[in-house]
Order: C-alpha cells, then sequence, then structure tokens
C-alpha cells in the first residue's frame, strides 16, 4: 500500500487478518527421490493458536477517542469514535457465525456479511450515566446468556468488566447487522502528521463509530462491547428509532414485559400482563394502575473498554470565534464582563504554593499583536515558567499554565507514559552497560565503544585470547607436593612430635629413605612441541624416517597376517 501524502487520509472498508482467531494444525510433507526410488521421510504436524482480544482489550491497543476522555464541550454534533492502533481488530472474530440473525447483504459488495468481508463483532454503544451500571471483573458465564457461553466455547476461569441497562433501551440503540457493516472503518494516515508520531504505530487505525448522537447538558458513557454470538440482542433490520425509558413510560412506571424480551420472574405475571398492555396501547396506561410497578429485564454485555464525558456548553470552538468581540480588549461593552488589559491579559485569583491568595495575568494565544517566542526553556515544572510582564505590570503565568496544560495531556496519554517509559528503561539499561564496559576495561582491559552491543562474545573471545598468549604453568599432576604436606609423611613433623633426634631418624621410622622424603620432586619438563607446518615437517628427516619405519612394520605385521599376501 502506497504511502499517505502530508494531510491525506485513505479509508478502508475493513481489513481481514491474514489468520482469523482460533486453533490450527499445521503439517509438513517432503516427497524425496534418490536415483528414481522414492525415499520416504516422516510428516510432521505442529498445533498454534492465534488468540487477540476477545474478553479484555490492552489501554495499549487503544490509540484515541472522541469526545475526549472526561471531556466536556459541545459534541451534541458529533458521532462518538475511538480508535485502535490493530487495525484487523474489528474483523478479527465472528458476530453471527451461525446464522441466527438472518441474512442480510453488504451494502458494497452485495455480499453476504461476514467477518471476513466486512462484519464486527465489535461496537460503540452510548449511554446516558443514568441508563448504565458498569461491572468489574464479573464471570463471564454471568454476563452472557447460557446458550451463548455455551456457543462461545464454554471457557473457564475467564473475567471480564461489563455493562448492564435495561433491555428495551440495548435493543433500540444496538445497530443491526447490516448498519454494522458502516460504522467500523479502517484509516491510514501519515505517520509524521499527527500527535501521536512518537508511537510506534505505521499510519493504520481501525475506527469504531457509535450510532446515537448526545443530547445538550447531559452526562455519557461510551461503552466498547463484544456481540460475538450475541444474536439474542442484534437485530437483522435496524432498529426504531432510539429513545430514554422514562420517556416511554411516563408516570413512575420503569419498565413492562415485551415479546422477546427475558422472561418476567415468577409470581411476576400480573405485572408481565399489565406490560403487555402497555405495549399494546402505544405506552399509555389506565390511571387505575399507574402506580402499579412493572418488572423491568435487563440484559448484560462484554465491556472492552469505556470513557465518559459530559456535553455541555454553547458551541464550538468555531462557532465561538465567529462570535468573538475584539471589543473587550482594553474596555468592557457588558457591566460584570471580564475586563482584559490592552496587552490582552486577564486578572485572575491565584493560591501560591504558601496558599496566600494574589493576583495574577494570564492571557491565551489568541492575541491580536504578534509575540516574541520564549527562549529560556525548557523547563521541568511550571514554576520556571513563571514571568514578571513588564507591559502589564504583574506576574504573568500564561507560560506556566500552558507548560501545565501539556504535562496534564501528556500523563493523560497511556501511549505516550509507554514509550517514555520505554526509553527510560533503555537509557537505563545503557548506562549499565557503559559502567560494565569500564569496569572490564579496568580489569580486563576490554575495549567497546558501542553501548549497544552485546557484551559476553566480546568478553568471551578477550579471555581466550589472553589465555592464548600467556604461558600456563605445569601443575602438580600427581599431588606430590600436597602428600609431602600431610603430617603422616612429613619427616619434620615426626621428628617434633616424637622428639626423635635427628631427621634420619624420622625417615627410617616413617620407612622412606631421603630420596622420596623430605625432598621436593620436580615435575618432569614438558617436551618439546612438534613442528606446526608443512616446511617444518619436511625438514625433519628424523621424524619422517621414524614415521616410514612404523609405516613398513606396519605393512609388514599385515602381510604375516594375511599369509604372506599383499
Amino acid at each position: 500500500m502506497a504511502d499517505v501524502a502530508l494531510g491525506m487520509m485513505v479509508l478502508y472498508d475493513f481489513m481481514v487478518p491474514p489468520l482469523p482467531d482460533g486453533s490450527y494444525r499445521m503439517s509438513v510433507s517432503t516427497e524425496v527421490t534418490l536415483d528414481g526410488t522414492a525415499q520416504p521421510l516422516d510428516a510432521r504436524q505442529s498445533f498454534f493458536s492465534v488468540d487477540g482480544p476477545r474478553f479484555t482489550l490492552s489501554l495499549s491497543e487503544v490509540a484515541g477517542v472522541f469526545p475526549p476522555r472526561n471531556g466536556h464541550g459541545p459534541f451534541d454534533n458529533a458521532i462518538p469514535h475511538v480508535a485502535l492502533y490493530r487495525r484487523t481488530l474489528p474483523w478479527e472474530r465472528e458476530l453471527d457465525p451461525q446464522n441466527r440473525i438472518g441474512n442480510v447483504d453488504n451494502p458494497v459488495t452485495g455480499q453476504q456479511p461476514t467477518h471476513a468481508n466486512g462484519l464486527p463483532w465489535l461496537a460503540l454503544l452510548l449511554f446516558e450515566e443514568s441508563e448504565i451500571t458498569l461491572l468489574k471483573n464479573q464471570a463471564l458465564e454471568d454476563v452472557v446468556p447460557a446458550d451463548v457461553f455455551g456457543r462461545l466455547g464454554s471457557p473457564a476461569g475467564i473475567r471480564c468488566d461489563a455493562i448492564e441497562a435495561d433491555y428495551l433501551l440495548v435493543t433500540s440503540i444496538m445497530p443491526s447487522k447490516e448498519e454494522l457493516q458502516l460504522l467500523a472503518h479502517v484509516r491510514q494516515v501519515n505517520v509524521q502528521d499527527r500527535e501521536l508520531a512518537a508511537g510506534d504505530s505505521d499510519g493504520y487505525f481501525a475506527v469504531v463509530m457509535g450510532s446515537r448522537l448526545p443530547s445538550p447538558g447531559t452526562k455519557y458513557v461510551a461503552c466498547l462491547v463484544s456481540l460475538e454470538e450475541r444474536s439474542d440482542l442484534v437485530a437483522k433490520n435496524p432498529p426504531p428509532q432510539a429513545h430514554r425509558i422514562s420517556s416511554i413510560f411516563p408516570g413512575g412506571i420503569q419498565v413492562v414485559a415485551f415479546a422477546g424480551a427475558p422472561a418476567a420472574p415468577a409470581g411476576d405475571h400480573a405485572a408481565a400482563a399489565v406490560g403487555a398492555a402497555v405495549i399494546g396501547a402505544g405506552g399509555s396506561l389506565p390511571g387505575k394502575v399507574r402506580d402499579v410497578v412493572i418488572f423491568r429485564p435487563r440484559t448484560r454485555l462484554v465491556c472492552l473498554y469505556s470513557w465518559r464525558f459530559e456535553c455541555e456548553g454553547t458551541g464550538t470552538f468555531r462557532a465561538l470565534m465567529q462570535r468573538l468581540d475584539v471589543g473587550m480588549i482594553g474596555k468592557v461593552a457588558s457591566v460584570g464582563a471580564p475586563a482584559l488589559t490592552d496587552t490582552a491579559h486577564l486578572k485572575v485569583d491565584l493560591h501560591n504554593r504558601a496558599g496566600v491568595a494574589e493576583q495574577v495575568l494570564y492571557r491565551g494565544p489568541l492575541v491580536p499583536f504578534p509575540l516574541t517566542r520564549d527562549t529560556l526553556g525548557p523547563y521541568h515544572c511550571a514554576d520556571q515558567a513563571r514571568r514578571v510582564a513588564p507591559d502589564a505590570g504583574g506576574e504573568d503565568v500564561s507560560y506556566a499554565a500552558a507548560f501545565e496544560v501539556g504535562r496534564l495531556l501528556a500523563a493523560a496519554d497511556s501511549r505516550l507514559g509507554q514509550e517514555l517509559m520505554r526509553w527510560r528503561r533503555g537509557a537505563y539499561r545503557r548506562s549499565v552497560a557503559k559502567d560494565a564496559i569500564k569496569d572490564l576495561g579496568t580489569k580486563f582491559g576490554v575495549t567497546l565503544a558501542d553501548t549497544y552491543s552485546p557484551l559476553p562474545p566480546y568478553v568471551a573471545l578477550h579471555a581466550v585470547e589472553e589465555i592464548a598468549k600467556t604461558p600456563v604453568p605445569q601443575a602438580d599432576v600427581f599431588g606430590l607436593k600436597q602428600i609431602a604436606s600431610v603430617p603422616g609423611l612429613n619427616p619434620a613433623a615426626v621428628q617434633r612430635t616424637f622428639q626423635l633426634g635427628t631427621l634420619q631418624q624420622a625417615i627410617g621410622l616413617l620407612g622412606g629413605n631421603p630420596g622420596t622424603l623430605g625432598t621436593t620432586v620436580q615435575a618432569p619438563p614438558a617436551p618439546p612441541a612438534g613442528p606446526r607446518t608443512i616446511d617444518q615437517v619436511v625438514r625433519d628427516t628424523a621424524g619422517l624416517k621414524r614415521l616410514a619405519d612404523a609405516r613398513a612394520t606396519l605393512l609388514d605385521n599385515v602381510n604375516v597376517k594375511l599369509g604372506g599376501k599383499r
């Protein structure tokens, strides 16, 4: 695939992995013939598994989300979405392998959708905070229905995060089998044309979008959920318009029983009957049963990732900039509005580290006149960027605030934190390697300038070279020196112990003679090394003669053995 130019983006409907998640068997056979005759070789089989994210998702797989995590802004016209580093993740598993939902056509290819041609097993659902309950570390069998658990293979010991919400709400906002194909795609961007250029991404991102728009003045939870084998929730055709439960059933009625929903518990037949009546009446209840509390069926989904945000504000950044009143600089058009100085600074109250209240100046990067760049950085903390503004006559915390905003954004980015930790570990290992090289250079004379190269091969080679250059002294092969120091064989020790007059008496007592006891036996000298080169062998006439005599003797012995036959 070609590289993408700066400022451009390439979209793909889907990308499938070479091998979907699952267990595989690899068989290898070889056919060999020798002079036209088959030489059979044993066939070999190997087994391996491809295991991708299924019930949990590592935070390092999430490249970014929108609206931003814990963000506050006018997001009512923005579709929530999540970008994943793993480009094939939404199509690595099958949503409906047994086709329990029904056949629909791919709107692009015209084929029956599967994970291999564009049907993802992931969906992004948007809930109001009051509509959902987040559950942590739940057993999988407690999250999905029993039949779904069986179709998933009944994996034992699986724990996962989950969401719990009203069945009616989930089915009303759940994308259909046809819509899911349009809510996931792959984006290819230039790796130098984005904020996270420091990461190790190749520029491909899988994007999963939601199908529900936020409403102003509401707090939301966006959840990336698994739909694998959830034919009980995913419909063939698009669902009706999304709604809130409270708006459908006013007057305190919570939720009703309806066709296709989980059954009401035992003893709630009356409630189920009332619920059926409500559905038949289009959501209205007779006055005499308005206070009846009806059974509320709920369902759970495996949640791989979630984040919160709040939809609030009066407009987007573009809309605010278009309504910007430049007359505020130097004067106030409305009484009580914040007054800006002629240098575009705003006076704000600040409590310093000692807890003392003071008034400082702040201004953002958008000012109606050119500014000079701060050349005193880089800084290690926000306090280093605090300045006294001579043109405004006070302390300016603009650069300090910008530093702190950048630090907080970096700290909130898990991917950047991993890259920084990786860089730190690498620097620590190189520092340790430098100290080891310095120590080896002092003790053994090892010189190694490249700290990225492995040390053991250099040390081993240097040690062999030193051993080859240094003559090794002859060892006491028979241990005579150690035996001579044994008290029972030491004539001097025997003389002192038994208080003998002379050393000869001690030697005689030991049954020895001066030639073996009381003297140091020297090891025999090593024989001279033989010839090492061809020229030396040719000049060694005596050695060649011995070799010729040995050969003749060997031939004579063979001749005698064979009875005189050669």
